[in-house]
């Protein structure tokens, strides 16, 4: 039976303008060069490049889901980028706020070594931190459905 399940996709404004200008921008050389009837394939590499990079970030989903099995996070449809923990294996499991600039860098996919980070948005998310001290946030906008099946189910696996 799944208890939270939340998807949530990059939309924020400002990134969907830097990101469409950095494509405009890239591939302003290819005017000059259609005009001339010249077009390489080296002045391809760039625009391409940035336009894969926005539709990636418009397909790209962050899924979440915290059941009796334990936690899941991974960014769909990359199977590359999920990430799995167990109740098991997870020594402390709770919501909190963090500062995504000073901690992670930003959102999206973040950290090195043991502590790592998938968010998408706001300041919110579920810290989990297993027996062998690995950090990993997942980030939520909806903080205390999160926080009610963790209750939920850590009081249940430890029954």
């Amino acid at each position: 039976m799944r208890i939270f399940k939340e998807n949530q996709r990059f939309r924020q404004w400002w990134l969907i303008i830097v990101l469409i200008t950095i494509v405009l921008a890239s591939a302003l050389p290819l005017f000059s060069e259609i005009s001339l009837n010249e077009v390489k394939l080296k002045s391809l590499i760039a625009p391409v490049i940035s336009l894969l990079v926005l539709v990636l970030v418009f397909i790209l989903n962050l899924e979440t889901r915290i059941n009796s099995k334990g936690i899941s996070a991974g960014f769909e449809p990359l199977p590359f980028l999920r990430r799995k923990y167990n109740w098991n294996e997870i020594q402390e499991c709770f919501v909190r706020t963090y500062a995504p600039i000073s901690e992670y860098g930003g959102w999206g996919i973040r950290g090195f070594g043991r502590a790592k980070a998938y968010t998408v948005s706001g300041n919110k998310g579920i810290q989990i931190i297993t027996k062998t001290n690995e950090r990993f946030l997942i980030g939520t906008d909806k903080p205390d459905l999160a926080r009610r099946a963790i209750n939920k189910n850590l009081k249940n696996y430890k029954k």
